[in-house]
């Protein structure tokens, strides 16, 4: 059974269905091209770990089963779309695929499954400026970097914790915040969220009740209780001494 793998290097549109129609236009415009830099990095990524069968690698039996339907494998890779099919040991070679595509920051397509796997993406945080920086005129270098108007880069300055960049790939990310760094800017790389993520609060277990402390407890209580509750005849007692009290005067 060939189970065909797509992996895009553009960003994919984020509903699926618009993903699978991008894909299939991408094949189109991409015929005869030679593959991008980043799908030949992903290619031989994929290879140094499972070997395509073009150059006789499986003939002495002790890599096992080549896995790939296409041989040559880099035949299915043109301009920024390659077209994956794998025939066997898709325990191992599927999600090792896909973590090898989620490091170079692509997009891979899974119809079978109804599924596209998107890269994760970062942003780039701000965390505070060096002490030996002109606020003019680092605002005056990040204008071109950010993209932004001289007020607008001033306004991200003053306020803590600002993102000077979003969906970046890690490298991409990394990168910028380093440049950054050689003008005078102290950033920090976070992971973003993904669609419909939400942010959980960290379980805090409950404390453990021992059955001592327990007992404990209950007496505690039942001595509270005792304290306000009154003793029978305190009433007529308290009755009496005002009757005596009167009588005296």
């Amino acid at each position: 059974m060939r189970y065909i793998l797509k992996i895009v290097v553009p960003s994919a549109p984020p509903y699926n269905h618009e993903a699978y129609g991008f894909t299939e236009d991408l094949i189109v415009a991409s015929r005869g091209m030679p593959p991008s830099p980043r799908l030949i990095q992903f290619y031989d990524a994929i290879t140094a770990r499972f070997p395509c069968a073009a150059g006789g690698a499986y003939e002495n039996g002790k890599l096992g089963e080549c896995p790939w339907g296409d041989t040559p494998l880099l035949s299915g890779f043109t301009g920024d779309v390659a077209v994956i099919a794998v025939t066997a040991r898709n325990v191992e070679v599927i999600p090792f695929m896909l973590r090898r595509a989620g490091a170079y920051a692509l997009t891979v397509l899974d119809q079978q499954a109804d599924k596209v796997h998107r890269p994760a993406t970062f942003r780039v945080v701000l965390q505070s400026v060096s002490n030996d920086v002109i606020t003019r005129d680092l605002a005056t270098k990040l204008v071109p970097l950010l993209k932004r108007t001289d007020d607008e880069v001033l306004s991200i300055l003053s306020r803590p914790q600002s993102v000077l960049k979003r969906r970046l790939d890690h490298v991409t990310a990394q990168r910028f915040a380093e440049t950054l760094g050689l003008i005078g800017c102290r950033c920090v790389v976070e992971k973003e969220l993904g669609e419909g993520a939400v942010l959980v609060a960290p379980f805090t277990p409950p404390p453990i009740v021992r059955p001592a402390d327990v007992a404990a407890n209950s007496m505690l209580h039942e001595e509270e209780r005792s304290d306000k509750v009154e003793q029978p005849g305190s009433w007529v007692t308290k009755v009496l001494s005002k009757v005596s009290l009167r009588a005296q005067k």
